[in-house]
This record gives C-alpha cells, structure tokens and sequence, in this order.
C-alpha cells in the first residue's frame, strides 16, 4: 500500500461503525424484549428469547459460507448487500402483527448481520497492514460492547418504555444513512488483486487448525461473558437484593471498560507485549473477578467494581481478534477465515446465558464451575498465544503465511 497509513483511519472508523450496527441488529432487542412480549403474549419466555438470539442463530450457522462468499464476490459488495438485507429486516420487524412473522423477519435480519459482520472485519484487514492493522482489529473485537452500549443508551434515553418499533425504526434509519457513506467512501477490491479458487480457499481455511483454536478460544469467553450479563442480575438481586434493572443500568459503564480492554489490547501489541502475557492477564482478571462476585460481593459498589473488572478481563480476551492475520492459512482466504472463527465464537454466545443460568439453579458452587469451565476453554487459544508471542508488529505487510501453491 502506498498511502499513507492516517489515511486509511476515516474508513477504518466508517467500518467500525457499520460493524457496531450490524451487531446491535442482537443487542437492540435486548431492551425492547419486554415489550414485545407484554405484546404479544407469548407461550413461553423462551420465545422471546429466540427474539433476541434468531440473528446470532443464523451467523452461527452461516457465517462460513458467508466467508467464501465475500472472497469470491468482494467485501465492499457483500457488505452493501448485507446492509439492506439487515434494514429490510428491521422494517419487517416494525411492521410484524404476530410473533411468528417477528421471528421470521429477525432471520432476515441475521442474514444480513451476518454478510455485513464478516465483510466488514474483511474489509478492515484488507485497507490495512502492520502496526494499523493490529490497532484497526483491535478496535473491531470492541463492535459487540459498543452495540450494547447503543442499545441500552436507545432503550433508556432516547424512547420511552413499550416503544420497541421504534427503537428497530432507529436502527434500520441510521444503519441505511452509514451505507448511504459507505456507497461513496469505502474502496472496492482493485481488478489486479490476487483472488483463488473459492473452493481451495475454503478447503484451505477447514484443514488448518489455527483458526479453530482461536475461535474455540474466542468462543469460551463469549460463553463466560454473555452468561455473566444474563445472570448477573439475579446473582446480585438474590445475595444483594439489588433491583435488576439497576444491575442492567449499571451495565453500561462495564461495557465501556470492556471497550477500553480490547482497545487497549493493540496498543500493548504494538509496544511489543506478547500475547501471551495479554492472555494470561485476562484470564487472571476474570476469574479473580468472577470468584468476588460469587464468594465476596460486598456491597453494590464493590460488585460493580468487580464486574468492570471482569469486563475488563474479557476485553483482553477478545481485543486479540488482533490475531486473525496470523491463523489465516493464505493472504486470500481472510474473509472464509473470519467467517469460520465468526461462526464459532456464535456458538459460545448462543449458550452462554441459558448455561450460566442453570449454573445458578445448582447451588453452592455451580456458577463458579460454569467460570472455571469458561476459563479453561479461554486457554485454548494458548499455542496461538506463544506462537504469535512478539511477533505482531512484525513481518511483512500481509500478516499472514501465504498459500506456496
């Protein structure tokens, strides 16, 4: 690349933000479920469950198709595409009569949260190279703590309670305004770039085994991080009495501290901390602070001030999305390789609350083997960790191993 690297930080910040919308495409239901279901009067609570889920459900299942497909056809044309996709599906959602067609809409959502997730992490390693790019997919793993942060700032401030078509007409508006930019600013892949064979790209991606470490890794602490959120409240309200929905207001300050860990994570890259050491120090922090908060809560203050630090843990942990140029198995298999580590991360986040949930049920110590467990699937991605240990800032511009075939 021959542009100057300060150049590329306006798009950068533009993909991010396409990022941060796609994501909330999950993360805007959360606070709106309650008056879905207070309209809609489901059967079960774990309907309205799948109101909030159904999109992760279809990257879950998707996202690696999704992946070859982005190789093939161009990041910047998946990511429009899957832009409108996601807003037509917030439409249908405002416009749903019954749960049914809800629920049939929020796919529809997830199939463009899907397209729009994995072009865009494509996109962002494509523009950019070395010490940029470590810093610009740093800032990408914070795009899940920024959507909640957007949906619960939505959800309490800007619309009054019972107002969840609206907050899904907000999404769709703002989310169709950042293509609108997105259309005339974001670069397309240049004819003379190198593109393979779809099929040796992928088959290349599924028989390397860096990308499943790094994924089972990023998948155990999604597990321990969104069955945290989910059970928090009733941990605290049970040893505390602390109302939940003060827990959840209280939430949005932990997300930003986990924002900052995972920002923090390509700065210490850059200055040559290894890994290893970023690892480790988040799996420290998270189980110290999970151990507090199940043993030695304290008063509300301090428990709060053990879930920013769990937060914090967990932004380490998932600030070394940072190593995905390194478990691609070629330079032309980025986007197959996200969508695969994309996928299954999916899965930790698709069980994570109901697992930590039970974990409660099974008192005393339950909750405390559903973390130990967390943390020990957290450890996986340690022979990537000494693998890449000083080596992120340097090599050579594609910050992969290229494919000799």
């Amino acid at each position: 690349m021959t542009e100057q690297t300060g150049s590329r930080w306006p798009g950068i910040i533009l993909i991010y933000a396409l990022g941060v919308f796609a994501v909330a495409v999950i993360s805007v239901a959360v606070p709106e479920a309650g008056g879905i279901a207070r309209e809609f009067h489901p059967d079960s609570p774990a309907a309205v469950g799948w109101v909030i889920s159904m999109p992760a459900l279809v990257a879950a299942l998707g996202a690696l198709i999704v992946g070859s497909i982005v190789d093939a056809l161009g990041d910047r044309r998946i990511l429009l595409v899957g832009g409108l996709i996601l807003v037509a599906g917030d439409v249908g959602v405002a416009m749903s009569q019954s749960l049914s067609v809800l629920l049939g809409w929020r796919v529809v959502g997830g199939i463009g949260y899907v397209c729009m997730a994995v072009a865009a992490v494509t996109m962002m390693t494509r523009l950019t190279q070395g010490r940029q790019r470590t810093a610009a997919l740093a800032l990408w793993s914070t795009v899940i703590p920024a959507s909640f942060i957007l949906a619960f700032l939505g959800g309490s401030i800007v619309l009054a309670p019972g107002q969840w078509r609206a907050a899904f007409g907000w999404h769709a508006t703002l989310s169709l305004l950042l293509l609108g930019l997105a259309l005339f600013c974001l670069p397309a892949r240049k004819a003379g770039e190198i593109a393979v064979a779809r099929t040796k790209g992928i088959g290349l991606v599924l028989r390397s085994y860096r990308p499943y470490i790094l994924g089972l890794s990023f998948a155990a602490n999604a597990f321990m991080q969104t069955g945290v959120i989910a059970s928090l409240p009733q941990m605290l309200s049970a040893s505390l009495g602390v109302n939940e929905t003060r827990v959840h207001s209280f939430n949005i300050i932990a997300m930003l501290v986990n924002v900052l860990g995972a920002l923090g994570v390509g700065a210490l890259l850059n200055r040559r901390v290894s890994a290893l050491a970023i690892g480790f120090s988040g799996v420290l922090l998270c189980g110290l602070a999970c151990l507090g908060l199940a043993l030695v809560p304290g008063g509300f203050p301090q428990a709060m001030a053990l879930n920013c630090a769990f937060m914090l843990g967990c932004g380490m942990l998932v600030g070394l999305w940072a190593l995905l140029p390194r478990v691609a198995p070629s330079a032309q298999t980025l986007g197959a390789t996200s969508g695969l580590i994309t996928q299954v991360t999916l899965v930790g986040v698709l069980f994570g609350p109901p697992a930590a949930l039970f974990s409660l049920s099974q008192r005393p110590y339950g909750f405390l083997v559903f973390v130990a467990v967390s943390l020990a699937g957290s450890l996986i991605g340690l022979p990537i960790w000494l693998k890449t240990d000083n080596t992120i800032s340097q090599g050579g511009s594609q910050g992969v191993i290229l494919d000799p075939h």
